[in-house]
């Protein structure tokens, strides 16, 4: 039993632990570099057949810890908590599965590839792989991606303008996997402590005579190498994207804190509508070239409801400038979408932005059977249709791409945005649902990545928050404190430039495919480069 607690329990248990406290809200991030070596040393040493379990210990605390918010949601809004705890489960236990194959992996590398830095490449490169796919199959869930956690480290993050967020994710379980290979063989690293004890020069360390060893050999100082080389690109980015396009303008971003429970019932439709004129008159006197407002901030289809429409118009102009709103739309075919509409001094909206993406039993119900009915109550307004445009809203100056509240998980919404001529990106959210659980946070950090992979400036503008203004750098310039009714303000500059990533996508994931089954099936060729173990 002892050896079961110290040899599978504990390091399985202490890497979930780290690694869900590198996100926010208690973003450790440093944690994250060190994170998984507890995981690795438990899989190398395993059995094969046991090695998927190791993965699959460590993805459910990590999963469990890091969206308990799961069970405070769905029981908000069903009242139903026998169901939803099994709902929680379910999906715990979906995206633990991704850890568990990649433990998988991991063990078969290491007795198939008899080298050390094949397994290295080959991790970091299914690690990444595996989180392609979770983004993007059954729908998609790219929650807590590993290169999240590092949005506060700019410099690091800055490979996302040519790898998206995957790049960063890479080089985190790069580092750790080098890391381990180099803890794991206990001559070096306490060699070299006893090494600086007796010279502490620096210098003295190239003068070792086995220098194949500490320097080719040493994972140390290859990954030390890789990670040198990263900074200095993303410091050198990150220096030409500050302040970057050409004319300044104003903005007004707009956090009413509707509470959710209030949003759809008509009783207190008034009491809204009377918050956000006096919003609007408050932004009257700013005088901002753009203002924005969240996603669905009007009670009903703005669309469908001559009066609401008048009374939308009327906010509008009374706010002035270019106003980007949030509501619900019904088509004459009575399809319901959620959308954005662009207006410009209460006259007729000139643009409207249907969500591409809609979030299962949030904003459809995908299977309809007696156990799931339950979650029906998640969607408080009727099934949505899903949009298809990548429509630019524009009023002669500002060419924006707006993006509703869960498109930001998808890089590539982002990217067709950048294609048909946005010049800056909007996203506008509704987070109530989260009550103060930490998903307004996580959720926000997304758009720091978009930011970056499109070298656009984000605007934000969340229900209850966080709303904020981010620089093509990657750089925060105003963010808002959470569940409170605040009106943010700050300038921003456009720009028409386009990125690697905007051009040519998730390549990197392909170059990696390219590699992985490279290293799978021509081991043999690559054998010169075996290292020491």
């Amino acid at each position: 039993m002892k050896r079961i607690i110290y040899r599978i329990i504990i390091p399985c248990v202490s890497t979930g632990l780290l690694t869900v406290c590198a996100f926010p809200r208690l973003n450790l991030f440093f944690l994250m570099w060190v994170s998984f070596i507890p995981l690795i040393s438990a899989t190398m040493k395993a059995n094969t057949k046991y090695s998927f379990f190791y993965g699959f210990i460590s993805g459910g605390v990590f999963n469990v810890l890091g969206l308990y918010w799961i069970i405070a949601v769905v029981e908000f809004s069903t009242g139903i908590y026998c169901q939803t705890i099994i709902v929680a489960c379910v999906m715990w236990i979906y995206l633990s599965l991704y850890w568990g194959v990649w433990s998988f992996f991991l063990n078969v590398f290491k007795k198939k590839l008899g080298s050390n830095i094949l397994i290295v490449f080959s991790g970091s490169c299914i690690w990444i792989l595996l989180e392609y796919v979770r983004t993007y199959f059954l729908t998609g869930f790219p929650w807590m991606l590993v290169g999240y956690s590092q949005f506060k480290f700019t410099a690091i993050i800055q490979i996302a303008e040519f790898t998206g967020v995957y790049g960063v994710s890479f080089i985190v379980i790069f580092w750790n996997l080098c890391f381990y290979f180099w803890i794991s063989n206990s001559k070096q690293p306490f060699y070299v402590l006893k090494f600086f004890r007796k010279n502490p020069n620096l210098r003295e360390l190239v003068k070792i005579k086995n220098k194949k060893q500490y320097l080719w050999n040493n994972f140390l100082t290859l990954g030390l190498i890789f990670m040198s080389t990263v900074l200095l690109f993303g410091a050198f980015r990150i220096n030409k994207f500050k302040f970057f396009g050409d004319k300044e303008f104003s903005v007004a971003i707009v956090q009413p804190n509707i509470d959710q429970y209030k949003k759809w019932d008509r009783r207190y439709k008034n009491d809204i509508l009377s918050a956000l004129r006096k919003l609007a008159v408050e932004i009257s006197k700013t005088k901002c070239d753009l203002v924005l407002w969240p996603e669905t901030v009007f009670p009903a289809s703005i669309s469908e409801y001559k009066r609401l429409y008048d009374e939308t118009k009327f906010i509008t102009k009374t706010a002035g400038g270019f106003n980007i709103v949030g509501s619900l739309h019904k088509d004459e075919n009575g399809n319901l979408f959620n959308s954005v509409f662009a207006f410009e001094h209460g006259r007729k909206y000139k643009t409207i932005h249907k969500k591409n993406h809609l979030i299962p039993f949030g904003e459809y119900i995908p299977f309809e059977s007696l156990f799931l009915k339950f979650l029906r109550n998640l969607n408080q307004v009727g099934d949505f249709v899903k949009g298809t445009d990548a429509n630019i809203f524009n009023n002669g100056q500002i060419y924006l791409g707006a993006i509703i509240c869960s498109e930001n998980f998808f890089p590539n919404i982002s990217r067709r945005f950048a294609l048909a001529g946005a010049k800056v990106l909007t996203n506008h959210t509704n987070d109530a649902w989260f009550l103060t659980t930490p998903v307004p946070d996580q959720h926000f950090v997304m758009n720091i990545f978009r930011a970056i992979e499109t070298r656009k400036v984000v605007l934000v503008s969340a229900n209850s928050g966080i709303s904020g203004i981010i620089e093509p750098s990657g750089i925060i310039t105003v963010k808002s404190s959470l569940s409170k009714n605040i009106l943010l303000t700050g300038c921003f500059s456009q720009n028409n430039f386009q990125t690697f990533y905007t051009k040519h996508g998730d390549l990197f994931i392909y170059l990696c495919s390219v590699l992985l089954l490279t290293i799978v099936f021509f081991t043999r060729r690559m054998a010169p480069f075996k290292c020491i173990t």
